[in-house]
């Protein structure tokens, strides 16, 4: 039993030894982090430092350099910082438009995979205008700009219209056969950021973007979920009703055993009428909600879909569900195909209730 208790006494011993020690007070933390695109050559990278005021609050401080890689910008901006730069708080990693577009995201995303201090989960994004900016803007209600924004996209995504997306699953779609990345699509206007969509990627290049109901229409194409708004027209003049999802998913019917199947997909979507333009509703006007609801959402997903394979992108997979129904699943012959894919849609539409005075 003593010779048992003191290899386990050594062992916790040299584990310890192998454990690299951090002091909070010895190293400054970067909570946020963005990069621009600077020239064909160049990339601009921008840190999000959390300084404590006197009254203990949370402020930023921001530093920039300017690098042919991200490792040489991390050696520039710990050349500007008092204490070394800590990547271990890192929350949201930002990229220009412009950058993602031009000379693409990965190089500086494997950078990022090979740190063992940097969290999976950490939120990615792209961005309309320039990463400095929205990183040096001090935001109404809020003291410090990386929790702003890691908030603002995890709202989006938990509550509203956003398919969720992270560090880890950028990378796991990027190389996964059948299958294209995403990111959250962010927009500065004035003092105010906001979500507007979802930036679509071919490998690591930026190559689109889609608005916020076609977000929606996305997300229920790639995972079960609640929450989320739809908006749709209806016979009147300026008569719309906005609904609200209750639960939403696609069901994939795939045909087995070949790499050039026919795909059928069954959205089934739950809602109730949270707005409604018009004076009350009557079981009638329900039924006409369902029905054009009904309409929009196979419309909608049609078109998003073809939109996807005029791209020749795959954000939801439909490689990859294929892949899972052939075992003898040959990639070249499936992307020779995916453009012109026979993929048919159908929508059953269940609303509970109006959730609006009748």
């Amino acid at each position: 039993m003593k010779r048992l208790v003191l290899i386990m006494s050594l062992s916790t011993l040299f584990l310890n030894g192998c454990v690299q020690t951090m002091i909070l007070d010895e190293v400054q933390l970067i909570h946020s982090i963005g990069y621009d695109y600077y020239d064909e050559d160049r990339v601009e990278g921008t840190v999000s430092l959390p300084v404590y005021n006197m009254e203990g609050a949370i402020e930023s401080e921001i530093i920039t350099a300017v690098a042919k890689t991200s490792r040489d910008a991390r050696l520039e901006l710990n050349a500007q910082a008092s204490r070394p730069l800590h990547s271990g708080k890192i929350t949201t990693i930002l990229f220009n438009e412009e950058l993602a577009e031009k000379t693409g995201i990965m190089p500086i995303l494997d950078t990022f995979s090979r740190d063992a201090t940097i969290g999976m989960r950490n939120f990615v994004a792209l961005t309309a205008g320039s990463t400095k900016e929205i990183l040096e803007t001090t935001y109404p209600l809020e003291m410090e700009v990386a929790s702003y924004i890691a908030e603002l996209i995890e709202q989006n995504m938990e509550r509203q219209n956003i398919p969720q997306a992270n560090f880890h699953l950028f990378m796991k779609y990027y190389y996964e056969d059948g299958r294209d990345p995403f990111m959250p699509y962010l927009k500065q206007s004035e003092e105010h950021l906001q979500v507007d969509g979802v930036a679509l990627f071919k490998g690591d290049r930026y190559v689109g973007k889609l608005n916020l109901t076609d977000s929606f229409v996305m997300k229920i194409l790639l995972e079960p979920f609640a929450n989320g708004t739809y908006e749709i027209e209806l016979g009147e003049k300026n008569e719309f009703a906005v609904l609200r999802n209750i639960h939403s998913k696609t069901k994939y019917t795939i045909e087995k055993g070949t790499n050039t199947p026919d795909i059928d997909l069954l959205i089934k979507f739950k809602g109730k009428v949270n707005e409604y333009s018009g004076e009350e509703i009557s079981p009638e006007k329900l039924k006409e909600i369902t029905v054009k609801v009904t309409e929009k959402l196979e419309s909608d997903a049609r078109r998003l879909i073809s939109l996807f394979q005029e791209k020749n992108i795959d954000p939801i997979g439909m490689g990859s569900r294929v892949k899972g129904k052939n075992y003898h699943f040959n990639l070249e012959e499936w992307e020779s195909y995916y453009p012109n894919a026979n993929i048919n849609v159908k929508a059953e539409v269940v609303i509970t209730e109006t959730g609006v005075r009748e």
